[in-house]
């Protein structure tokens, strides 16, 4: 069994990120919801928390880092038609620059919003997808943030709007969309100039795909995983788009949580209304293709949040806050519990220690072993939908209408305490 270390290592060098110290894109390290940072509070108590800053609209999408700058995105509610992207420092919170973007309305969930794509960044850029009637767009920025390039990709429709977050990997950014109707597309491009390296024709369906994938390093190179109801579980080379293996279990919900790695398993689930329904556990083999490793049953199952995976354990949070430890090998079911509240956002992992967070404002610390333990809770005073960030020592929460941080060095910026208007 590899260690959280080496396993961190692995997904590093292959995604050709910097330090494993950087929140890069959505859930981290190789989409993994890992981190090894040390300092984070094990549970929250409101001494942790260092400052809390307003935004200027709404949003889902998490925040990432890169040295002292975040990076988020949000909506101008009351402008209408109006996106930001943001850079704020790390340390004290303060905004450094902000990039309205303007676009036109379109149908989506009434729990969706239309920043709920995670951003991604590197030592020079930070990468933002859109959607809009027009279709999905890509843009770039510099670190000061000058736009340094704008792509129109193709169109995008789904009726529940649109979640899915670009990623690097390989060198190339990959930004998968999976629509209802129209063409469906998987494409990489080149990070400094947003030219099209590469395209792989996907199937639309009617009950599109909104997750985002996940990386694997297999062989001493990289696979991007991704997971749709089209085409079930797809595996590509991020550098040149070559579709690598591909198995459909014959989903027929809609892919929302990322598939979740642990070694040569991998597993992904698939949903409706307030649950999952669908799911696979898969083994990838060494001929380069990949069979069914066991069955998960239906109990238990997540739908929006993706589970995470650490020392040969998966851990699944579903949409009612219940946590579900399975050994990632057989799936033996190792514990069932309730974790926390009703989430939208996935949990993440520090050290040995998972983070959720609930629709209410919750954020729950357990221990990430094959026993339930429980560390305690602390409540925010309006709900998180978006999943943390943990980099430069502090943990990134982004409730409704603020961005708070956990942990570390704080001051600077005017606190705003979670229980203050």
């Amino acid at each position: 069994m590899r260690s959280p270390t080496l396993a961190l290592a692995a997904i590093a060098l292959a995604a050709n990120t910097a330090a494993a110290q950087e929140w890069t894109q959505f859930r981290g390290p190789g989409t993994s919801g890992l981190s090894e940072a040390e300092g984070i509070p094990a549970p929250v108590a409101e001494a942790d928390v260092r400052w809390g800053v307003p935004l200027p609209g709404s949003g889902h999408s998490s925040p990432v880092l890169w040295g002292d700058m975040v990076f988020l995105t949000a909506t101008d509610t009351e402008k209408g038609g109006v996106r930001y992207v943001i850079g704020l420092s790390a340390t004290d919170g303060r905004e450094r620059w902000r990039s309205e973007q303007a676009f036109a309305a379109y149908r989506q969930h009434r729990f969706n919003d239309y920043s709920s794509s995670t951003p991604c960044c590197d030592a020079q850029r930070v990468y933002v997808t859109w959607t809009s009637a027009e279709g999905v767009e890509a843009l770039a920025f510099d670190h000061s943030g000058k736009e340094l390039w704008k792509k129109t990709l193709g169109k995008f429709y789904a009726k529940h709007g649109s979640s899915a977050s670009p990623v690097l990997a390989g060198g190339t950014l990959v930004i998968g969309s999976h629509g209802e109707t129209g063409k469906s597309f998987i494409v990489g491009l080149d990070p400094e100039t947003g030219a099209e390296r590469w395209r792989l024709d996907r199937d639309s369906h009617d009950k599109g795909a909104y997750s985002t994938p996940a990386l694997r390093a297999a062989g001493g190179g990289a696979q991007l995983v991704f997971s749709s109801t089209a085409h079930g579980i797809t595996a590509i080379d991020p550098a040149s788009g070559e579709l690598l293996w591909e198995h459909d279990p014959g989903f027929s919900q809609r892919c929302v949580g990322s598939p979740i790695l642990s070694g040569d398993i991998v597993f992904a689930a698939a949903g409706s209304g307030s649950g999952g329904k669908e799911s696979v556990a898969l083994r990838a083999t060494a001929g380069g293709g990949a069979e069914v490793a066991w069955e998960a049953g239906l109990k238990g199952l997540p739908y929006v949040p993706t589970g995470v995976a650490l020392n040969g354990l998966l851990f699944l949070l579903n949409d009612g806050g219940v946590m579900t430890c399975r050994r990632a090998e057989d799936g033996e079911v190792l514990w069932r519990e309730r974790a926390v509240g009703a989430p939208y956002a996935s949990p993440v992992v520090v050290g040995n220690v998972i983070y959720c967070c609930s629709k209410e404002g919750e954020i729950a610390a357990l221990r990430a072993t094959g026993k339930f333990e429980p560390l305690g809770t602390y409540k925010f005073a309006e709900g998180i939908y978006a999943t943390p960030a943990v980099a430069g020592g502090g943990m990134f929460v982004r409730t409704f209408s603020k961005l708070y941080r956990i942990g570390g060095p704080g001051g600077g910026a005017p606190l705003t305490r979670p229980g203050s208007p």
